[in-house]
């Protein structure tokens, strides 16, 4: 195999350094089908340092060890990832210690080629996310844990999916490379909701729940507006990611998803009225009203609740806060579609209007609700 690009570790400084070479080569394997091998051993004719020949290494032995032990992830290797394979790199959002990029991946992940698992064939030019890591007291101990916790999860097992690690050598910052699923808000509380979120996923919850940028929404039409709140239809072009198949953990979008827009304004505390709102959502876990993620009006800033279109029926708002708070409570112990939704109807609704009998201050109508 000639003209093969390799990596060359080079041991210097060290007392007894034969045995020490040794050593080292002990922790490798030359076989091939090994995702890390150990080639052969130099010697530099000036320095007479020994030097080992390696197909790849991250420079630090920790974070080598940790890649060598996962190995083959889910039918997937997860490997070091040199910087150099990224390309068509874009800024998709930041905060104080994580940034995220969007990406090409030029080789791509490399993974079975089918399911007799015999061979292993790479996916090119993969558009992958790139999640930045920087302004940390121990980045490798946070890279690691942040594998195993994704890796833990259904939808890391599948629909989060971390490819393996590289680093930024303008910057030193170490990067999570993870399939383009991946997006950031630029406000570390909300990010840090999102993700708890998502960890929290399991077998039975078939929606990822996500931060979703404004721009992969389109047709947006105003539905009905409250002081605090407004509510849109409108068209998500990706769509939700949801599992396919709980058997083979399969993660699908579906694109051009009709949702309605909860646009949370007026609000003194706009993200913990946020996070609060979303937590109502959340906690209920039914199968009716379903809270897809959060994402941000670019020009007034107002956050936004992403939720199916189930709830463009019952979406209409009173004006009245209380009213309002009240009838969305009801809404919320809503479990299956066959039980009645609770909502505000707009008086427009009703004709053939017949006075059946009044009291004090009761007054009863016979109508026809036109909806």
């Amino acid at each position: 195999d000639s003209n093969k690009k390799v990596v060359l570790k080079c041991l210097h400084n060290l007392q007894g350094s034969i045995e020490f070479l040794i050593n080292e080569a002990k922790k490798y394997l030359t076989k091939n089908e090994e995702f890390l091998v150990l080639y052969g051993i130099s010697q530099h004719p000036d320095t007479n340092d020994y030097i080992l020949v390696i197909n790849w290494t991250s420079g630090n032995e920790k974070l080598d060890n940790f890649i060598k032990k996962r190995k083959l992830y889910n039918d997937i290797l997860f490997e070091w990832i040199p910087y150099s394979q990224l390309h068509e790199i874009k800024e998709m959002g930041k905060d104080d210690s994580i940034a995220i990029y969007s990406a090409i991946w030029r080789d791509g992940p490399l993974h079975y080629k089918n399911s007799m698992k015999e061979n292993y064939t790479r996916d090119s030019n993969k558009k992958v996310a790139l999640k930045c890591l920087h302004n940390l007291q121990d980045p490798i101990e946070f890279l690691m844990n942040e594998v195993k916790i994704y890796s833990s999860t259904i939808f890391g097992e599948r629909g989060l999916m971390i490819y393996g690690i590289s680093l930024n050598l303008d910057t030193n910052d170490y990067i999570l490379v993870q399939n383009y699923f991946t997006w950031a808000s630029g406000n570390e509380k909300i990010d840090d909701f999102i993700r708890s979120m998502q960890l929290k996923t399991k077998y039975n919850d078939s929606i990822l729940f996500e931060w979703i940028p404004y721009s992969q929404f389109s047709e947006i039409k105003e539905m009905s507006r409250g002081d605090s709140t407004t509510a849109y239809s409108a068209i998500w072009r990706d769509g939700p990611l949801y599992i396919e198949d709980k058997q083979s953990k399969n993660c699908t979008r579906i694109s051009n998803k009709v949702v309605v827009l909860e646009c949370l304004h007026n609000s003194q505390n706009p993200i913990e009225f946020l996070v609060n709102k979303a937590e109502k959502y959340l906690d209920n876990n039914n199968e009716v009203l379903v809270l897809y993620g959060i994402s941000q009006h670019p020009n007034t800033n107002d956050y936004i609740l992403v939720q199916n279109n189930f709830l463009s029926l019952t979406n209409q708002i009173s004006g009245n806060k209380k009213i309002d708070d009240f009838i969305e409570k009801r809404q919320l112990k809503v479990e299956t579609n066959n039980d009645v939704v609770f909502e505000w109807i707009p008086y427009i609704q009703f004709n053939e209007l017949k006075e059946m009998g009044k009291s004090g201050s009761i007054t009863i109508y016979s109508a026809i609700w036109r909806d």
